[in-house]
């Protein structure tokens, strides 16, 4: 009766009679809220963490700046041209 008034199952028209009936129904009302406890954790941590996944990770910025400088200055200016040709095409782009 504890168990069911803690998982707000209610008490209802049908009920287990036996031992075995109200274990399996005790355990199954635990499992039912440990399944929505963890849905709503996930859904929550979903949109928590939504923004930060799109923020640069420091250590590879680091890493791409150490690459940049060991260019020469006509592959700095081919990686330059390339990073500006998308931005250039989606403008013509109507």
């Amino acid at each position: 009766m504890v168990v069911c008034n803690s998982t707000t199952v209610g008490y209802g028209d049908l009920s287990p009679e036996t031992g075995i009936g109200r274990i399996i129904a005790c355990v199954l009302m635990l499992i039912g809220i440990g399944l929505i406890g963890s849905l709503t954790s996930s859904i929550t941590s979903f949109f928590i963490n939504g923004e930060t996944k799109h923020k640069c990770d420091s250590e590879k910025v680091d890493m791409v700046l150490t690459l940049y400088e060991k260019l020469s200055d006509e592959e700095k200016q081919l990686f330059v041209t390339c990073i500006e040709k998308p931005k250039n095409s989606s403008n013509v782009q109507s």
